[in-house]
């Protein structure tokens, strides 16, 4: 078993035992560093714990003259009440920022601000999923990469093969295929599944019934939701990889 597979089997039992059934997953692509910024600022002013105005904060929020600073400030502090007019203000702000950089932190803050309105509403608990490449409704983002045994080029037939494969198996698990691009020497998929699903075991599937055409694909690939891999850097593995 994967690190990846391990813990979603963890996540899955964690749930489970705890009966929780109401959880959060980011669905922008945040880089998991800056998820961690967020959280740590988001602690700081939660320990300094001093008092503000609501709608001072929101009238900051969409000044055309604050700094950035001043709005991050605003973001987390109108995330952490428990306030549907504050939740509004950064829904708004999120869906068209008058700042491109706080882009990421004012999605982390509208992400903030529903677990905090959903406890105080329902009174259960909430919790949130951390991951780099998002998901949407209650559904995690994997990006997966595949390549030839020994980086050779794909013929016109495998690609068909490879298509028809992967789309039969991965469809079959019913996991959604947001993205799927054959290249020369490799391939990348981008799915969105819940945590019922044993993706890996149909990635595998896929991969042990293609390479019944002439052992073509590497059995070893990558299965990762923290980030997707530009060409470059894909080329850059391959390369690395070279026989």
């Amino acid at each position: 078993m994967s690190g990846h597979d391990d813990l979603l089997a963890k996540l899955r039992q964690t749930l489970d035992e705890q009966g929780i059934d109401s959880f959060h997953i980011l669905e922008d692509l945040v880089p998991i560093e800056e998820q961690m910024e967020y959280f740590r600022y988001f602690d700081k002013l939660r320990r300094e714990n001093k008092p503000f105005d609501r709608d001072e904060e929101v009238s900051i929020l969409f000044s055309p003259v604050e700094s950035v600073a001043r709005k991050k400030e605003s973001l987390t502090l109108l995330a952490s009440i428990p306030d549907v007019s504050a939740y509004r203000s950064i829904e708004t702000y999120h869906s068209s920022p008058l700042e491109p950089e706080l882009t990421h932190w004012s999605s982390m803050a509208l992400v903030s601000s529903r677990i905090i309105l959903s406890s105080d509403l329902s009174g259960h608990q909430q919790i949130y999923i951390s991951s780099g490449l998002g998901g949407y409704d209650k559904k995690l983002r994997f990006f997966s990469l595949f390549t030839t045994n020994n980086r050779q080029n794909f013929t016109d037939l495998e690609k068909e093969i490879v298509e028809r494969e992967f789309t039969f198996q991965i469809k079959k698990a019913e996991v959604e295929i947001e993205k799927f691009e054959i290249k020369d020497n490799y391939f990348t998929i981008l799915l969105l599944f819940s945590f019922d699903k044993d993706v890996k075991s149909s990635l595998n599937a896929a991969v042990t019934e293609c390479n019944q055409y002439g052992n073509f694909l590497d059995t070893k690939f990558l299965f990762t939701n923290v980030k997707i891999l530009t060409e470059k850097e894909i080329g850059k593995m391959l390369n690395k990889k070279q026989p």
